[in-house]
């Protein structure tokens, strides 16, 4: 038996109980909404705020049904932050108490693990939470959400931290003219032991990808530091097969609610650079690392000392695309 529910400070208690930090809410409007000829899920006038929780639960819940009152989609941070004021993935609560998937246009096998919260976003969306019984780590449930997203086909994008998703008791405009409410159902399964869930959920292997391809490197010397300069780097992580680091993509603009994570950058001993962002746009777009090279380019510093002079006299930054 389900438990429909119809506000948002519901799920928030289901999956943060009473943890503490700061619940953030994003919302904007569909461009569609006042320019018919706007490209498709374009959000204008974006609002990002933070709510002390759990003390404000309820007052984030209603300003989210007040914002979809007046066409705009609602979302909010599917785990609670550290301070308030940005959803940066360094500003994420080191633990959290439930994973969460976005089905996007896959399937959640039947025979996996039943959540405990369902939200149907549109008739035939789904995003899906697990309760866990105790906190975990947030890169332990990030790396799991990757996985069973994977084998769901779902939006890998969503499994990371930062991520927004939608509350119930608001409305889905993306599809404007048409509208859809957004509901939810707390099920009657009981919360999951992290360590069942995890020998349940198969791992996720990789696809062989042209941009991470293990052949031998032949191409020209290239020195990643120098396509590092100008992009915001989160962290490092470890690979035994080269450098690799967690950046923000260049094109997080275009990314649903601005989510920060998710991307990687690295180098293979053998000297091959690659790219790659877990996000729905970037992978539909098949970028890779020379598209990232076009956007981040290299640069290049020349100090120009003419004959005869004491000293040099300029210095010239050139861009290599």
């Amino acid at each position: 038996m389900y438990q429909r529910i119809d506000r948002p400070e519901t799920l928030f208690w289901h999956l943060f109980c009473k943890d503490e930090g700061f619940l953030v809410t994003f919302t904007g409007q569909q461009a569609r909404i006042t320019r018919p000829d706007a490209p498709a899920n374009e959000l204008t006038a974006t609002r990002q705020r933070s709510w002390s929780y759990s003390a404000d639960s309820a007052a984030a819940a209603d300003y989210l049904t007040g914002e979809a009152q007046q066409d705009r989609d609602a979302y909010f941070g599917v785990h609670l932050f550290q301070e308030a004021g940005n959803r940066l993935a360094s500003n994420t609560a080191p633990t959290v108490r439930a994973l969460w998937l976005d089905e996007d246009e896959g399937s959640y096998p039947e025979i996996g693990p039943e959540p405990t919260a369902i939200v149907r976003s549109s008739a035939n969306r789904r995003h899906l939470y697990w309760r866990l019984t105790h906190p975990v780590a947030i890169e332990w449930a990030v790396a799991m959400n990757r996985r069973i997203a994977v084998w769901a086909g779902g939006d890998i994008g969503k499994a990371g931290a930062a991520s927004v998703l939608r509350p119930p008791g608001t409305t889905n405009y993306k599809r404007h003219p048409q509208v859809d409410p957004v509901t939810a159902e707390i099920t009657d399964v009981e919360a999951w032991e992290p360590e069942v869930l995890d020998q349940a959920v198969p791992e996720a292997a990789r696809a062989a990808r042209a941009t991470t391809s293990t052949e031998p490197y032949d191409g020209p010397k290239v020195e990643l530091a120098e396509f590092l300069e100008d992009v915001e780097i989160l962290g490092e992580i470890p690979d035994s097969k080269g450098i690799k680091y967690q950046i923000v993509c260049p094109w997080v603009n275009e990314h649903t609610g601005g989510d920060r994570s998710g991307t990687r950058i690295g180098q293979r001993s053998g000297g091959g650079p690659w790219f790659w962002c877990d996000h729905e746009h970037c992978r539909r777009q098949g970028r890779t690392w020379r598209d990232f090279r076009r956007v981040v380019r290299r640069r290049r510093i020349f100090t120009i000392h003419p004959p005869g002079a004491a000293r040099p006299t300029m210095k010239v930054k050139v861009y290599r695309g």
